[in-house]
């Protein structure tokens, strides 16, 4: 009989796998002309996907990021924690104010924008505190000695930031299991049409794809300001959406562009307080989000004994319920809404604005459920799906 200790060691064992030097791409185009783009190898993972498989990161010698390995943990990053950082670099990239994207296998759980780079920390993770156990915390900021000491009691695997502050890597070091990755270029991604990009490269069982990065055309609040259906994105409900439910909605519309399709985030006061990922339909997804806030910060307002109990017994649920209550918030979809199901449940719980592609032939039914609820509604005229 194996023992758990045993066990544990073979998965903290290193996977030796044979992974060469570097790899070339010959590319030959019509003309004639050929290209050849190499690839470097750059960090021996401790496993790929699952601990029996072999694995090993290169880079494009033009690559726009780098990652160093400040502090390695007790026994090196696996392949997930590396593409959770990247994962994570595709959210901040959009933002200027401290940003913390807290990454779970390839998703955000949490993701925050604030004043401060430990404010942010603390939002992303309270977003969903659940997941964020184990999770790669990766920010757009410097790190300070006050969000290094925040992070104290947590169980996290990996912090990665553009740099840390002076006594920062003497509190990380008391913590032996905690990973620690300098990542430099987040500002420099390409996001935004018309950017110059690098091909995403992905290969399956001996066929393999380039595909140019996804690049939104919304590049501000003010995209989302227009009344001409004609001219994407546009408005499209009766009624105008506030001002910090642009911010909201473009902010979500960000995130929603790094969340496996099916995707959907919902997001209030710069963070997200909700997430539906990777389902087969749409609503599905929406349910999932829905069901997952109302399960780690749900208030029964409309229960007077729950809530004066809850007041009285359960301040910090109280709390939540107002920080990250969906009441109030906004929804981006990452494809259109075939149906008014979707709209339909959101409105019950207290959904505000909605951003989405648009499209569907059922697009009148899903404003008119909107402007039922009230809801304000902006088509964006693209669809962010990202299948990872």
């Amino acid at each position: 009989m194996v023992s758990m200790g045993s066990l544990q060691e073979i998965y903290r064992t290193r996977v030796e796998g044979e992974h060469p030097e570097t790899v070339d791409f010959v590319l030959t185009f019509k003309d004639g002309t050929k290209t050849t783009i190499r690839f470097n190898r750059d960090y021996p993972l401790r496993y790929g996907t699952n601990p029996h498989q072999p694995s090993a990161e290169y880079s494009f010698e033009e690559s726009l990021l780098t990652m160093e390995e400040v502090k390695t943990g007790k026994s090196g990053m696996s392949q997930t924690n590396r593409e959770d950082i990247l994962h994570g670099c595709k959210i901040l990239k959009y933002f200027s104010n401290p940003t913390c994207a807290v990454m779970k296998h390839l998703n955000p759980s949490g993701v925050a924008v604030e004043e401060s780079v430990e404010e942010s920390l603390k939002k992303a993770e309270g977003c969903d505190t659940q997941a964020a156990f184990g999770g790669v915390y990766v920010l757009n900021k410097p790190v300070d000695k006050d969000t290094a000491l925040a992070t104290e009691g947590h169980y996290i695997e990996v912090i990665g930031a553009p740099d840390f502050d002076e006594g920062v890597m003497d509190i990380f070091e008391k913590r032996k299991d905690l990973r620690v990755i300098k990542v430099s270029g987040i500002g420099n991604l390409p996001k935004f049409v018309g950017d110059k990009t690098i091909p995403d490269i992905k290969s399956y069982e001996g066929r393999l794809f380039l595909e140019t990065p996804f690049l939104t055309k919304i590049r501000s609040i003010d995209d989302l300001r227009n009344r001409d259906i004609e001219k994407l994105p546009a408005i499209v409900s009766r009624r105008e959406p506030t001002e910090q439910e642009l911010k909201d909605m473009l902010s979500a519309w960000y995130i929603c562009a790094a969340v496996r399709s099916n995707g959907i985030v919902f997001g209030k006061n710069g963070y997200s307080v909700g997430i539906g990922t990777g389902q087969q339909d749409r609503v599905t997804a929406v349910r999932q989000a829905i069901g997952k806030n109302e399960y780690l910060h749900g208030y029964k307002w409309y229960q007077f004994f729950n809530k004066l109990l809850d007041r009285l017994f359960d301040k910090q649920r109280y709390r939540d319920s107002l920080t990250y209550g969906l009441n109030g918030a906004v929804i981006a979809s990452d494809g259109l809404f075939p149906f008014s199901d979707s709209i339909e449940a959101c409105g019950k719980v207290g959904i505000s604005a909605v951003i989405q592609p648009g499209g569907s032939v059922k697009d009148k039914e899903v404003i008119e459920a909107a402007n039922k609820f009230n809801m304000a509604v902006v088509f964006t005229g693209e669809r962010c799906f990202a299948h990872h």
